[in-house]
């Protein structure tokens, strides 16, 4: 029996890849005499024998069939349907009791796109194919060279001669006819030969009329026609020593050349697949020539070693004429490893392909390329213009940024698509306008609520902030580094206040954390896990749903991240409705995704490592002890099942009518399972390093060790293991929130130094004092407060502006600082509109927009707005009774 490994299409890829492919097939046993398809069939999909035999034939005109040829285990077909887009050109039926697997037509072109392995593949088999069809249609061709041989032997020596040189090249001109053939009237050989149609077709110059010619004779264009010219090219070269050819086409190339007809020239080299001399003429080429359009077929190993003018050249010429054929060879080019560009020459290269996408409507490729380039430039140091040649040094610039990119992807199209004012034009320019606004009429009013000058200053220097937040015209870090600027220059605070969030141990924490959280990623430990959550569920859409639920809820407190969890979570969900055969955003696809994504994602908040924003947010509070992971646990452990309850009871009645689908398979999984093979060295360094501090955080009140040296156990022992390399330190950390969020912490102590929350506890509690009396009511006030600035202010900023605003007014209610943090975190990640979450969005765009539609996703904002509201207005009498409401 082949296994999915054994398959040749598949070879060259990971374990971890042939897993998730294999996760996506779909696998049917047959018994024999099964049709799987007719011959003339539109072709969707191809299949492959993981056991048994399928037999290929062929219609007869009288009705019955002949036999082609019989498949085995590890065989592949149906294929060239979907290549070509033509009709099935065979027959199958399975011979035997088979196994296969089907591969539709969405899954083959993705595969092919994804993985470059696979489109050589399909090329050599492609060629293979070809030669069997030569094979099949020389004794045709030898019935043919039969009859064009007496058809030339009626004419003149002269003009046979010339008819077969005419072959040599695509086309010819009268010109060129005369001054090497001698030959004046073409249209002669009309009276010598038979059906001489067949051999010479006439371009009409413009402005010929039937019955008369011209002056424009002379340029008149004539060619061999297809259907003979391959003939007359054998017995040309039966005729002629290869230096005779050669002689030939220079002749014609001074001719075409004297006189610009620089594309006859290109296209006879191009046809030849004399590459380097079609590259030659390109060269010197002026460039609104025609021709270009030849060097589409030219290969890339030929393209990539000419002169680099002559690429770059092409490639602006595609993107002048928005032609697709240069976005398929400069990504071709990129792709290749052997390429030996030098930097500088690929952010060149990526420009253009930028340019050719934009030109042929591929606006999301476009803006890949950019990126790229740009992460090209920064990751080599330099401009292009004078970055180094070394080939070593390019390769591991190209791969990195390479690397880089494609983990940015989806989290790039989450940030563009959730920028709120992203299509105003003037939006930036209104945002500093309102900025330097902020700024100057804070420091010149009257200070109010008894704040000093520099009390009013802050305050200005905070709403010039959020307005550029807003707006994200400048990057979040930028705008808090130029705070804390202000803040020194201004001569708010010393520098060491402005930063004293960076000397933190719960900086280094978050640091530490998010280092764990790369390395997890990294390992692939996180979708092995996923895959024994789902084999341990029933194998239908509930168990399956439920599966979910269970490998969210599992890998929570493991990655600090619910942007990395869910573009993990919502890619499997896709994969399962794929396999159960559910169509894309159907209720079944919508139930599977939306789940993965509130269980991988949303359920952050309920473990002290489920998010980093949970630490960062109680970093915020100054004077309160964080609680121990153990202690946020049994804290949010009622409020979580309540939570879960809600919305699986959404889930099940918002996506109730989900149509009979068939069962994922547990063989599939097991393969999957032993694909990825028993865990390596990384895995099991990394899953005993986060097992072993998750527990030391556990029993954090018996050891007393912070929470911060914890972590820096776990971060030592896998750099000291070479688990955690410079590299993935360098590229799997996010510094620029590390840099964002050390002045927050520092933005809290300037905050308190400058008498800030003095003057907002008196402002705000004199104003809500209705709300402090009655907890649960002032909690249901800090929800509602919470979705609505996520409107205008969403993600970190808006979880530090609401932190800092309401933990004076939540001291006096009585309520804990955690309980404030806690319903804060809940409330400030809604998505009733898409821009709102960066979490929604990114889940969205991991799976392509495809698992569930945006109007599916708002019907899940209510029903988690609900949810996070009944869990904690449920949990307020739990938190009295524990002591963290008074």
């Amino acid at each position: 029996m082949a296994t999915i490994a054994g398959f040749r299409i598949f070879s060259g890829l990971t374990n971890i890849e042939l897993a998730k492919i294999l996760g996506k097939l779909d696998k049917r046993e047959l018994q024999a005499g099964k049709l799987l398809f007719e011959q003339g069939d539109a072709g969707d999909s191809m299949f492959l024998i993981e056991r048994g035999k399928v037999q290929l034939s062929s219609a007869l005109p009288d009705g019955g069939s002949r036999p082609l040829a019989e498949l085995s285990e590890g065989d592949t077909f149906g294929e060239m349907a979907l290549l070509t887009g033509e009709a099935r050109s065979a027959t199958a039926r399975t011979a035997t009791d088979s196994v296969l697997f089907v591969m539709d037509k969405e899954m083959f072109e993705k595969l092919i796109d994804e993985h470059p392995v696979v489109s050589k593949y399909f090329i050599g088999l492609l060629s293979s194919r070809l030669v069997q069809t030569n094979d099949r249609l020389q004794q045709s061709n030898e019935e043919k060279a039969r009859w064009i041989s007496q058809a030339l032997e009626a004419l003149p020596t002269a003009w046979c001669e010339f008819v077969e040189a005419c072959s040599l090249f695509p086309r010819v001109n009268r010109k060129l006819a005369r001054e090497q053939f001698g030959i004046e009237a073409v249209e002669r050989i009309a009276e010598w030969m038979p059906r001489w149609e067949e051999f010479i077709r006439f371009e009409e110059a413009e402005g010929d009329v039937e019955g008369e010619r011209s002056e424009e004779q002379a340029s008149q264009w004539f060619a061999v026609t297809a259907a003979v010219r391959g003939m007359l090219r054998a017995r040309l070269a039966d005729r002629y020593a290869t230096e005779q050819l050669s002689e030939l086409r220079e002749i014609a190339e001074r001719v075409w050349c004297a006189d610009g007809n620089w594309d006859a020239a290109i296209r006879m080299y191009a046809e030849a697949e004399q590459w380097a001399d079609a590259i030659r003429i390109f060269a010197v080429a002026p460039d609104d020539a025609e021709g270009w359009d030849a060097l589409d077929r030219c290969p890339i190993e030929a393209l990539g070693s000419a002169e680099f003018g002559v690429l770059d050249r092409y490639l602006r010429n595609c993107a002048m004429n928005a032609r697709e054929a240069g976005f398929v060879k400069v990504e071709a080019t990129l792709e290749a490893s052997g390429h030996g560009f030098s930097t500088g020459q690929l952010v060149l290269l990526h420009e253009r392909a930028a340019e050719i996408s934009r030109a042929i409507g591929m606006k999301a490729k476009a803006l890949e390329h950019l990126a790229m380039a740009e992460a090209l430039a920064t990751t080599a140091g330099s401009g292009a213009a004078g970055l180094a040649a070394d080939v070593d040094a390019d390769e591991r610039a190209y791969r990195l940024a390479k690397q880089k990119l494609d983990r940015q992807i989806t989290n790039d199209l989450a940030s563009k698509a959730g920028n709120l004012l992203s299509g105003s034009r003037w939006s930036g320019v209104i945002a500093l306008a309102i900025a330097a606004g902020c700024l100057g009429y804070f420091h010149f009013a009257d200070p109010v609520a008894g704040l000093s000058r520099h009390g009013m200053d802050f305050i200005g220097i905070g709403l010039a902030a959020v307005a550029l937040w807003i707006v994200n015209v400048i990057p979040d870090y930028v705008v808090a580094l130029l705070m804390a600027m202000f803040w020194v220059l201004g001569g708010l605070v010393t520098p060491e206040v402005a930063l004293s969030g960076f000397s933190s141990t719960t900086w280094l924490y978050m640091l530490f954390i998010l280092a764990l959280g790369a390395v997890i990623t990294k390992s692939g430990i996180l979708f092995r896990l996923s895959l024994h959550a789902l084999k341990r569920f029933p194998a239908n859409y509930r168990g399956q749903l439920w599966g979910i639920v269970a490998g969210g809820t599992l890998l929570n407190p493991l990655i600090p991240s619910s942007s990395a969890k869910v573009t993990l979570g919502v890619p499997i969900a896709r994969t399962l409705s794929e396999s159960m055969g559910f169509k894309d955003r159907s209720d079944g696809a919508a139930g599977l995704g939306l789940a993965a994504m509130v269980f991988y994602g949303f359920a952050a908040p309920f473990m002290l490592t489920g998010s980093y924003s949970n630490v960062m947010a109680f970093g915020l509070v100054h004077g309160a002890k964080q609680p121990n992971w153990f202690e946020w646990f049994l804290y949010a452990l009622p409020a979580f099942l309540i939570f879960a309850a809600i919305i699986l009871g959404f889930l099940f009645m918002k996506f109730r009518n989900v149509a009979p689908a068939r069962p994922v398979s547990r063989e599939v999984i097991d393969d999957q399972l032993k694909l990825i093979g028993k865990l390596s060295r990384e895995e099991r360094v990394t899953v005993w390093t986060v097992v072993g501090c998750i527990a030391m955080l556990i029993l954090q009140p018996l050891h007393g060790i912070d929470n911060a040296w914890v972590l820096l156990i776990g971060f030592s022992v896998l750099v000291i293991t070479k688990t955690l390399d410079t590299q993935t330190l360098k590229t799997g950390v996010d510094w620029t929130f590390l840099l964002f969020i050390g002045i927050a912490f520092s933005f809290a102590e300037a905050a308190k130094q400058l008498g800030i929350v003095e003057a907002m506890s008196s402002f705000l509690g004199d104003r809500m004092s209705a709300f402090i009396d009655q907890p649960m009511l002032f909690l249901a006030a800090v929800m509602l407060l919470s979705f609505i600035v996520t409107f205008i202010v969403r993600d970190d900023p808006a979880l530090i502006l609401l932190v800092v605003a309401l933990l004076p007014l939540a001291e006096q209610a009585g309520i804990h600082p955690w309980v404030l943090v806690f319903v804060i975190l809940l409330s400030t990640d809604p998505f009733f509109f898409a821009y709102q979450s960066p979490t929604y969005l990114t889940a969205y765009y991991s799976a392509e927009g495809k698992s569930f539609s945006h109007r599916q996703g708002q019907w899940m904002a209510l029903g988690y707005a609900v949810a996070a509201m009944a869990a904690v207005m449920a949990s307020v009498p739990y938190w009295k009774w524990i002591g963290l409401i008074g």
